[in-house]
């Protein structure tokens, strides 16, 4: 945290310092033994302890040469990068916010971002070919957001991350059409994230969470009402108009899961098409929500799930980039055997064929970041297992917990790990 403050204004060096104190005391990363403890069994944190952080494996977060090291070790060749809740004057994940009394003031979101995006930009010019990283822009002063955007691009950062937004001015603003129609002309993906774009910025409750009858229960309560707020970005998209106002914005949601889509465009199509609805909405609305989401939508599957494997036909298999969730907990690298197996636990129990296998593994991703094909092929070669290996069925069942085994969802709110 304290490396970002040759980033940040001048004038904000004694608040950062300030800050840096604070965080000390209370700040935790969601992948820090400490935060960990609150929803995990003893045993799992000792062995997170041991493998893990003993091993200096998360040092990747903010070394790009030691995440170079753990993707060769593990075969993945590229990345899409996110925050992961440690950006300038941020304590970490919301509920940690929430749990310290915690509120960042807007002056230093307004500063911080670009602080990060300028540290972030010298990260990814390490490897450019293999990094993808997400521009982090607050879109309060919408002219300041178009300036930072601008500069992410050139820059190098291939999308943007998409914030949290005011009950008063929600995403489908006029206000914000500016910023929607120059994504557009830039060819940025804006990328959702649940826990950092939400359709609400409301912290959650202190009182509540003083309420919570065990330390391993605010995750269940809490995420399921992260992940609610998180889904109905679609809802404002939609039927807010975004969509049909930029045909050419491109949308991604990571790390939402992926099978809730379906079940939220039959219900939206139904809305549309088969509800007492008002027909003149097709002034407003010219096609059905399901094809606005074929059009411009796309689905950053991070961590997946075997059902979900199961299901990549009716989710959509142009739609799903599967991610391996490093440096978290429930990461294909590191709860269970490592990214392999994991593979094998999914796609390779599903049978997936080597065909669909790459949409899901790299070529859906490379065309909607605009990744490097070529280079990122030659990077695959080196390091990654033959498709083959990655494709074959487990022999045994080695993902008792955790996501591999996680049903389908058709409601707002899974909570995964």
């Amino acid at each position: 945290m304290a490396g970002y403050k040759p980033y940040l204004p001048k004038h904000l060096h004694a608040a950062f310092d300030d800050f840096l104190e604070l965080y000390v005391e209370h700040g935790l990363r969601s992948s820090d033994p400490e935060w960990l403890a609150s929803r995990l069994d003893p045993d799992e944190v000792d062995k997170w302890r041991t493998d893990v952080v003993g091993e200096a494996r998360l040092t990747g977060d903010s070394d790009p040469h030691a995440r170079l090291v753990e993707m060769d070790r593990d075969g993945r060749a590229g990345e899409i990068l996110f925050p992961d809740f440690g950006r300038p004057f941020e304590l970490g994940t919301p509920i940690r916010e929430s749990l310290a009394g915690y509120t960042r003031k807007p002056e230093h979101i307004a500063a911080g971002l670009p602080a990060h995006n300028r540290w972030l930009a010298e990260y990814v010019s390490v490897a450019p070919e293999r990094f993808g990283g997400m521009a982090n822009v607050d879109f309060d002063n919408v002219e300041a957001a178009m300036a930072e955007i601008r500069w992410a691009r050139e820059a190098g950062l291939r999308g943007v991350l998409l914030p949290t937004f005011d009950d008063d001015r929600p995403l489908f603003s006029p206000d914000f059409d500016p910023i929607w129609s120059l994504l557009e002309d830039l060819a940025m993906p804006v990328n959702c994230h649940v826990g950092a774009s939400s359709v609400s910025n409301r912290q959650f409750s202190t009182k509540a969470m003083s309420a919570v009858p065990h330390p391993a229960c605010v995750l269940p309560l809490f995420n399921a009402q992260t992940q609610f707020f998180t889904h109905q970005i679609l809802n404002h998209l939609i039927w807010g108009g975004v969509l049909e106002r930029h045909p050419r914005l491109v949308v991604v949601f990571t790390e939402f899961g992926s099978s809730w889509v379906e079940g939220a465009l039959l219900n939206m199509d139904y809305t549309y098409d088969g509800s007492y609805l008002r027909r003149d909405v097709r002034s407003v609305l010219r096609a059905k929500p399901s094809e606005y989401f074929a059009r411009q939508c796309y689905l950053g599957s991070s961590i997946f799930s075997r059902a979900e494997i199961g299901a990549r036909h009716t989710i959509g298999l142009d739609k799903m980039m599967l991610g391996m969730d490093y440096p978290h907990h429930e990461g294909t690298w590191a709860a269970g055997p490592g990214t392999l197996a994991y593979l094998q636990a999914t796609l390779g129990a599903c049978a997936v064929p080597a065909d669909e296998a790459r949409m899901l593994l790299s070529e859906n991703a490379i065309r909607v970041w605009g990744m490097d094909g070529e280079a990122l092929r030659t990077v695959a070669d080196r390091i990654g297992p033959p498709m083959a290996e990655v494709l074959s069925s487990p022999r045994a069942d080695l993902y008792p917990r955790g996501d591999v085994g996680k049903p389908l969802s058709s409601s707002f709110g899974g909570v995964g790990g």
